[in-house]
């Protein structure tokens, strides 16, 4: 069907039957990403609240598990993993009482709202992190992308069309979590099947 849209899934294959026998299966391409651990997630709640970073580490150090060092440090930057529950707080807590000067439980009620709605980029930054063990601002910038493009619904996507016997396979990029498809046969050839 000519300039036909298709709804994609995250999750499974989505498959179009025509009367011509043409048939469209199209699957969205998820990269096997690493799991965060603890660490990983700790370090990006500092990098997500801090905005710019210099870098950012799993990689033990001293006493520290890992390391965030942003551009500024800030009270809300230095206390977002308490914010948000996370072990492993007490130099944050030292460093924003006795270095930034601000109450530990103030910092982390603005911190919680300074996080409101950054689970998706907090888990891309971490995963990030966990895959390269230690990243830079350019690594942040691409998770944010990352995660902007997922909201628009822009996925890689493989589309396989099967054609008087012929497959013809290629990749491209949803947009708004459709493809579209076109010159496979008239709006007439459709027969749903998903």
């Amino acid at each position: 069907m000519s300039g036909e849209r298709i709804s994609l899934s995250l999750d499974k294959s989505v498959e179009r039957s025509y009367k011509d026998g043409t048939s469209v299966r199209a699957r969205v391409i998820l990269p096997q990403r690493a799991d965060p651990g603890s660490t990983a997630i700790h370090e990006a709640v500092h990098v997500v609240a801090a905005g710019e970073i210099v870098s950012a580490t799993n990689i033990p150090s001293g006493d520290a598990l890992g390391t965030t060092r942003p551009v500024r440090m800030t009270a809300i930057a230095a206390s977002a993993p308490a914010a948000l529950g996370h072990s492993g707080a007490g130099w944050d807590k030292f460093i924003t009482e006795n270095y930034l000067g601000m109450d530990f439980d103030t910092a982390k009620r603005a911190a919680r709202s300074a996080l409101a709605g950054k689970e998706k980029e907090i888990e891309a930054v971490a995963i990030q992190i966990e895959e390269k063990r230690r990243i830079t601002q350019t690594d942040v910038d691409e998770a944010r992308r990352s995660v902007a493009q997922q909201e628009q619904g822009i996925f890689p996507v493989e589309v396989t069309v099967v054609k008087s016997g012929t497959v013809y396979s290629y990749t491209t990029n949803s947009s708004r979590g459709e493809i579209q498809i076109s010159d496979i046969g008239s709006e007439d050839d459709l027969s749903s099947e998903y």
